[in-house]
């Protein structure tokens, strides 16, 4: 039996682990005028300049522009957080290729060739609940506990209309097949042109609709086997949704492979230790707004209430590092002396040596690979939060994100 992946892992790891060895270390650079001199500080063996102090901006190969494309999607996927407060709990996003098709669309050797055969560009999947449940898809979707509301939001772009609507019907068409003898079609009243159908006696609903050159997909649960209510979910679901999808105008293939990546240097101020470059199918190495960074957290409710009182604009996340923007100085120091972290915290611990308005805290919530401890480092208008296990390991890489913010141009 296949499961989600889930997705308290990725922002708890994000949030508060390191999930990656750490590379060796280098420390240049000197002190500035109001700044402490980054030569004293304990980094231990990470690294202490950004990836690309000596070299131009990376830009990510061709086969890679997808992933960056699905980033800027995720900003406007609706979460089941946004279709209805009480689906606050999220799991398994992700990047969308033809490569990796989710299960929520429908059995993946079925799926794959429709994707491939109308040039699928891109996309972008989300899923949450009302529960911190798992949703299982043998054969025909299941789930752990039946007084459960879910939703599965699956967008995907094609190069055209034409192509969104003909991949929109052979999704339907081959799903419906596949269950012909025991599911039946459903009809959205307010979403004539979307294609839907359940099995009589289970609690989910798959559904899809072209949306211009958008594929719009949910797979929706409800706690029984209630007809009306899943269609009523699912036309929630794209009352929200399509608003979303109103607000960004597709891209052409061309347009898709020139897409900025990092354009201002978040990502290259985050701690990364493995040094990566290559943005990634989740959120291990990636840049988001907040709709697109809530994808990612274990309780949706409460991490935006946290990004809300950082006056977080923007978020970059790299091997376990968080790095967000802020409006200035003041908010960024701030948000570390009031030790507001994403995740719950059961108190404060040491700060880093040498660092005075950085703080760290010891981390309440213990997600899968998550770490016990989290320090939260300012420096100008940003804030960047690292993890370990031990709270020397923390600190050191405390002093290390502040000495590559220094170093960052």
């Amino acid at each position: 039996m296949k499961t989600f992946r889930t997705a308290a892992t990725a922002l708890a790891c994000v949030l508060s682990t390191v999930l990656l060895a750490a590379c060796g270390s280098t420390k240049s650079g000197t002190a500035q005028p109001g700044e402490i001199d980054i030569r004293n500080l304990d980094t231990g063996n990470y690294p202490t300049e950004p990836p690309d102090a000596h070299d131009d901006d990376y830009q990510p190969l061709f086969i890679d522009m997808p992933k960056v494309a699905a980033m800027r999607l995720a900003d406007y996927v609706a979460a089941a957080y946004d279709i209805d407060p009480a689906m606050k709990y999220g799991r398994s996003s992700s990047t969308i290729t033809t490569g990796i098709l989710p299960e929520q669309l429908g059995r993946i050797p079925d799926m794959k060739p429709i994707a491939e055969r109308n040039r699928m560009m891109y996309g972008f999947e989300s899923n949450g609940s009302d529960q911190n449940i798992l949703v299982a898809d043998s054969d025909w979707p299941t789930k752990q506990q039946s007084n459960s509301t879910t939703v599965s939001t699956l967008i995907m772009q094609f190069p055209d209309a034409n192509r969104a609507r003909q991949a929109a019907t052979e999704f339907h068409d081959t799903d419906f097949g596949a269950y012909r003898d025991r599911n039946e079609p459903v009809t959205l009243p307010k979403y004539p042109d979307a294609r839907a159908h359940w099995r009589p006696g289970s609690p989910f609903l798959r559904v899809v609709l072209p949306h211009g050159s958008y594929v719009a997909a949910f797979l929706v649960s409800t706690v029984g086997p209630d007809r009306d209510g899943l269609v009523a979910l699912a036309e929630k679901a794209y009352d929200t949704q399509l608003p979303l999808l109103d607000q960004l105008a597709p891209l052409s293939e061309e347009e898709m492979l020139r897409l900025p990546w990092d354009p201002d240097h978040l990502l290259s101020r985050a701690l990364n230790p493995n040094k990566t470059k290559t943005p990634s199918y989740d959120n291990r190495h990636a840049i988001f707004s907040l709709r697109g960074i809530l994808q990612y957290a274990p309780d949706r409710e409460y991490a935006k209430k946290r990004f809300t009182a950082m006056s977080a604009e923007k978020f970059a996340v790299s091997d376990g590092t968080l790095v967000i923007r802020t409006p200035g100085p003041d908010t960024a120091r701030s948000v570390a002396e009031q030790r507001i972290t994403p995740t719950p915290a059961s108190g404060a611990a040491d700060p880093p040596p040498g660092l005075p308005d950085a703080t760290c805290v010891e981390n309440k919530a213990r997600y899968f690979d998550s770490k016990r401890f989290t320090c939260i480092v300012p420096y100008q208008q940003y804030v960047g939060f690292v993890s370990g296990d031990q709270l020397l390991d923390a600190q050191q890489r405390a002093a290390a994100q502040y000495s590559i913010f220094a170093n960052s141009r």
